[in-house]
């Protein structure tokens, strides 16, 4: 049986309407773009930028949050979650934990680094620069703390 004779019309042209046809302008339809694509690309680029920007502690932490958030607007009920949404949202995740661990790291690791006589030159060089007194100055004027040099310890 001959199925391209089912497919034309009385004037011998194929029907362009008909769904069985192989050649119908249906099947030739351009596809759109997947939803939420744009959340996805921008998911992944902030949580990229999130890991890559944990040193600085505070700017990892709005664009992790971004990534998150750009992940889950791509998110639909009933569907699961595209891959590119799972690293951004765990690259988001790690850039995040990693900048909240290096700023806890660093003021846990305050007290000991006052204690070097180094560490404590240049940080009164740079508040000298920066207000005009040194840092033990700086600190008992404007956040009423004051602190044992020789130890480094703040009270």
């Amino acid at each position: 049986m001959d199925y391209n004779h089912q497919n034309q019309n009385n004037n011998g042209q194929w029907d362009r309407w008909n769904s069985n046809a192989s050649n119908s302008s249906y099947y030739n339809q351009p596809t759109h773009r997947p939803y939420g694509q744009g959340f996805m690309i921008a998911s992944g680029i902030c949580g990229m930028l999130s890991i890559t920007a944990c040193c600085t502690g505070i700017l990892s932490l709005p664009l992790g949050a971004l990534g998150i958030l750009f992940a889950a607007l791509t998110y639909r009920k009933g569907k699961k979650m595209n891959s590119a949404c799972l690293i951004g949202i765990i690259s988001s995740c790690v850039g995040i934990f990693s900048a909240l661990l290096l700023t806890v790291n660093s003021f846990l690791m305050l007290p000991t680094m006052l204690q070097n006589d180094a560490f404590r030159g240049q940080l009164d060089a740079v508040t000298q620069q920066m207000y005009g007194m040194d840092f033990k100055d700086f600190m008992e004027e404007f956040y009423g703390y004051s602190f044992d040099t020789s130890e480094g310890e703040m009270k």
